[in-house]
This record gives structure tokens, sequence and C-alpha cells, in this order.
């Protein structure tokens, strides 16, 4: 008894210790608003559902599992992309993510992000405008474009972590984005807070493109919802 006593006490240790099991502690929020649905106004000024809420009608993918449950698109087993089938030049889109690394003993926030005018490669990633989501990565931390501008609701001006700065988008916390993207211009807003106003000097990628969610890591877990957009005349 003493010893089956012992061993159940190490498991509980172990579990403590190195985070086993933590994928049942996630997300620690909820998404705010609606889930999945538009208000009148919004369909008033042209915005569109792209994710139904029930399956993966309009979307494909490359690698990774990619899933519906309980209202949401789940991913794991990346990395791995899930394109629209339909391609767009300048939008506004809008969506609610959380993400989350499930590694043992390995602790390392979710790395994900949401590309614009992506362009299929055939490779592990696709090119395009990829708006980030890694509040671990000091140079293209969370609100920004990957590898091309940095967005400031992490860093400061001078290239350091702002104080506090992961309160808001901490490991399996969601999160809200939207941007908008408009001609060479990108803007980017992490929970209602603008992040990034910049225009791409070299217009690298001016045709229309798919909109791409992304799963980073062969560890991560990637929630995503309320997927919408409005194509901008």
């Amino acid at each position: 008894m003493k010893k089956r006593y012992f061993m159940v006490l190490l498991v509980t240790l172990a579990c403590i210790v190195f985070g086993i099991g933590q994928k049942v502690q996630f997300p620690t929020n909820a998404p705010e608003g609606p889930v999945n649905q538009l208000s009148a106004d919004e369909k008033a000024d042209g915005w569109v559902l792209l994710f139904n809420g029930s399956d993966l009608s309009g979307w494909e993918h490359d690698q990774g599992e990619w899933r519906v449950e309980n209202g949401m698109i789940v991913s794991s087993n990346g990395p791995g992309h899930l394109f629209t089938q339909n391609k767009y030049a300048d939008v506004e889109v809008e969506w609610d993510l959380c993400a989350y690394d499930i590694a043992v003993p390995k602790r390392r926030f979710g790395n994900s992000g949401v590309f614009l005018r992506a362009i299929k490669t055939g490779e592990n990633y696709p090119q395009g405008y990829e708006v980030q989501v890694d509040p671990y990565d000091l140079k293209n931390p969370t609100g920004g474009i990957y590898g091309m501008a940095a967005g400031n609701l992490l860093v400061d001006g001078f290239g350091r972590w702002k104080q506090g700065a992961f309160f808001d988008v901490h490991e399996g916390k969601w999160i809200h984005q939207r941007a908008r993207i408009e001609g060479s211009r990108i803007q980017v807003w992490v929970n209602g807070e603008k992040t990034l106003d910049w225009t791409d000097p070299e217009n690298r990628f001016a045709k229309p493109g798919y909109i791409a969610l992304q799963n980073h890591h062969k560890t991560d877990v990637v929630l995503f919802s309320s997927i919408k957009l409005r194509e901008l005349k």
C-alpha cells in the first residue's frame, strides 16, 4: 500500500512540475461577443462569415490536422495551414484565436498566424503577409507582420519587451485580431488596440491571394472562431 501511494505521489508531482495534462486547462477564458455570428450592422456593411461554425466548407488544408469541435476550428499536429478556396486582395478580416503548446516538459507559447494574400508554395509555409501570433518572439511579436514589420503591442520602440506585456496574449487565452489590407498598407489590431500601421515599400504581395490560418508547430494546438471578412471596394 505504501509503495502504491508513493507512486501516485510521484505521478502527481510530475504533473505539477512538467505540466502534464495542461491540455485540459485551456482556453483560460472565452471569446468576447457572439460566436460565429454577424450583427445586422455588419451584414449591412458587407461582412460575411468565412467559417459557418459547423464544418470546413469553403476551406482547404495542406498539412496537419484540421477539424471542427463545438463551433471552433481546431488544429493540431502541425505545421499546417487552412486556406480559403477564394482569393482576396483589399479586405478587412477579423477572427478570434487561442494558441497553446502541449510539449512536456518544454513550456513555450503557442505559435500561429493568419496570412493575407497567401500564395501556396507546396512547402511547409506559404508566402504572403502573416499577421503574427507568437508572444515569445521578440523580433516578431503578436500583432505585426512576420519578418517585415513588428507590432508594438508587446515591444517598445527600442526593441525591448514592455513591462507586463504578456498579460493579454499569454498562452492559452483567446484573443481577438483584426487586419485591414488596402493596396500596400496594412493595419492590425489586437483586442481592440492598434498594433501596426505599415505600408510595404516593396508592395511584395500585390495580387489577390488566400486567407490562410496557421499552426506552426507539431506540439501546438490552435483554435479559431468568428472568422469574418469584408471586401473593400
